[in-house]
């Protein structure tokens, strides 16, 4: 629930000394009151300046939803490998990366607010001391309801409530139309290539969370085990596993490093036995499903994806 409390900074009116030739009358100064509020992030409950008007965002999750509810970013990473985030960022500062801050750069800045995710959660504490700093990663074991979360935050920090309200209707229209689209289409299995080793997500993960919850696509495996890395597998299980439909992120081309694509990887006498192979049921995950987890388009683009999919299955 938001709460306002007024950091008021007053300025004492300064007398001047008087004679009674010379009478000199000071005007009194006073700052404008800095309002803050609290919101809840991923770490609890966080007090921060409201709207905010120099900002530092290391996540590209909430760059993309910043984007979306129309708040200018002032200082980011310094490369972007999302196209529909270039043109939002084409004036941004750059600070280093998602990993590594560039704390110079910051310190000459003086941001206001700096807004982080996971990846640089273990740089809280320096950028903490630089500024008010929340981390505002989404729970992808929920993410939609979780982005929702962080979209209501945003907004109230921003005054962008009217905005948000849109935007959370955008996506509920766009899972919505995804969820009918799958129903009774079969079951999935979430594959994340990584040169030439696999991963395989589940329901409860990262990358499976939002299709087989959200979406409701039944899981193909609904044992595996958990991890932020996923469970490592093999063609023999892909195979044995025998999905409907094969949902594949390729992390390296994601990331802009060099290795095998996935679709060259998969493309093996195993997995081509498979029914989502035959079927041509096989989606090559757009790269903000890694990137962006949890940003507002990024939602929008990969339920918009997944919808597409279904319906043009025959």
């Amino acid at each position: 629930m938001l709460r306002l409390s007024s950091l008021a900074l007053c300025c004492a009116l300064a007398l001047g000394a008087c004679s009674p030739q010379n009478h000199t009358q000071s005007e009194p100064a006073a700052s404008a009151a800095v309002q803050s509020l609290t919101v809840n992030t991923t770490r609890g409950e966080a007090t921060v300046p409201q709207n905010p008007q120099r900002i530092a965002v290391y996540d590209l999750g909430m760059l993309d939803t910043l984007n979306k509810l129309g708040v200018p970013t002032g200082m980011s990473v310094n490369q972007n490998r999302l196209p529909y985030l270039a043109e939002y960022l084409k004036n941004a500062q750059p600070a280093g990366t998602l990993f590594e801050p560039d704390y110079e750069a910051l310190n000459a800045y003086k941001p206001q607010l700096i807004i982080i995710g996971s990846r640089a959660a273990k740089a809280f504490d320096q950028l903490n001391a630089i500024a008010p700093t929340i981390e505002m990663t989404a729970d992808t074991a929920d993410l939609k309801n979780s982005a929702k979360e962080r979209i209501d935050a945003l907004a109230q920090i921003f005054g962008k409530q009217a905005e948000a309200e849109q935007v959370k209707a955008e996506i509920d229209a766009a899972f919505e139309a995804a969820k009918q689209a799958a129903e009774g289409k079969g079951k999935g299995l979430v594959v994340l290539v990584n040169g030439g080793k696999m991963s395989a997500f589940g329901a409860q993960s990262r990358l499976g969370g939002w299709l087989h919850r959200d979406i409701g696509v039944p899981a193909a495996d609904e044992s595996i085990k958990e991890g932020s890395h996923g469970q490592p597998v093999t063609f023999e299980y892909i195979k044995e596993k025998n999905p409907d439909w094969l949902f594949v992120l390729d992390r390296s081309a994601a990331i802009g490093e060099d290795g095998t694509a996935a679709k060259d990887v998969l493309d093996n006498p195993l997995v081509a036995e498979t029914t989502a192979w035959k079927k041509g049921h096989v989606v090559y995950l757009v790269p903000e499903t890694y990137l962006a987890a949890g940003g507002a388009q990024e939602l929008l683009n990969a339920a918009k994806q997944v919808t597409d999919a279904f319906q043009a299955a025959k």
